[in-house]
């Protein structure tokens, strides 16, 4: 959909790198989508597979960037930045809405007094299994492990002008990181169970080999120790991590075996 100089409802931001095709079937995505107050903006870590001609093919349906970046965390950060929406929405390249009426349908969420409005997310794993991520409220479950993927997870401006960006530190749990400083923050998140979003599982927050998974749950490991805040809960951390870093080796070795 063309941009206006009206302010957007929802503005959708997207990271990308050397990922050409993928960024056309997201970009597709969000011009279908039926709600009228959308704005979408691309952040370019200066591909080389053609992207930034893409880019200034369409004109004024997106605005964009086209420059070097310190990984995904500095790229998502550089849109909501350059974001105008209410509320902002991060689907990367090659993810894409469920529905053309996904946005027109949340309407109901977003006029509402939540700070975050998280829906489920599609995970397409190969062979066409499709696996469904539910969103899940900010609870004790958050504690311990990602409940809400960004791209099912919309959420106010204002959150991030409170609580701050994604921390560039983390490579692959920098979602997580923001969802935990959330909850501290006593945000308000509606649940709306419905699919909003689909990803394909070829990153690495997605990837079930042993070399891919340790880095995710090193990341987590990390970043729950940052948030434990007493010496209570580092030694729950501690305990929990003495457990469940084995149980998910040795339930991998089973699985890939």
């Amino acid at each position: 959909m063309p941009q206006t100089s009206e302010k957007p409802l929802v503005s959708v931001v997207t990271a990308t790198f050397n990922a050409l095709e993928g960024l056309k079937a997201t970009v597709q995505s969000v011009a279908e989508q039926t709600a009228a107050s959308v704005e979408h903006i691309i952040i370019d870590g200066a591909s080389h597979d053609g992207t930034r001609e893409y880019l200034e093919s369409l004109g004024g349906q997106v605005r964009w960037i086209s420059e070097p970046d310190e990984g995904i965390a500095d790229a998502m950060n550089k849109g909501i930045a350059m974001a105008r929406g209410e509320w902002i929405l991060i689907l990367q390249a090659e993810d894409r809405f469920a529905s053309v009426e996904n946005l027109q349908k949340l309407l109901p969420a977003l006029g509402q007094h939540y700070d975050i409005v998280a829906c489920d997310v599609a995970l397409l794993r190969q062979g066409g299994v499709v696996e469904r991520r539910r969103a899940r409220p900010l609870g004790l479950l958050t504690e311990f492990k990602m409940t809400n993927p960004h791209q099912g997870m919309l959420c106010r401006r204002n959150v991030y002008e409170k609580i701050g960006v994604f921390d560039p530190s983390f490579r692959i749990a920098m979602d997580y990181e923001f969802l935990l400083r959330a909850k501290r923050a006593g945000a308000r998140l509606s649940v709306v169970p419905e699919i909003l979003a689909e990803m394909p599982a070829t990153g690495v927050s997605t990837l079930t080999d042993w070399p891919a998974m340790s880095l995710r749950l090193n990341e987590d490991r990390r970043l729950q120790r940052q948030h434990a805040l007493t010496w209570l809960r580092r030694l729950r951390t501690e305990l929990f991590w003495l457990i469940y870093m084995p149980f998910k080796r040795m339930k991998c070795t089973l699985s890939n075996a």
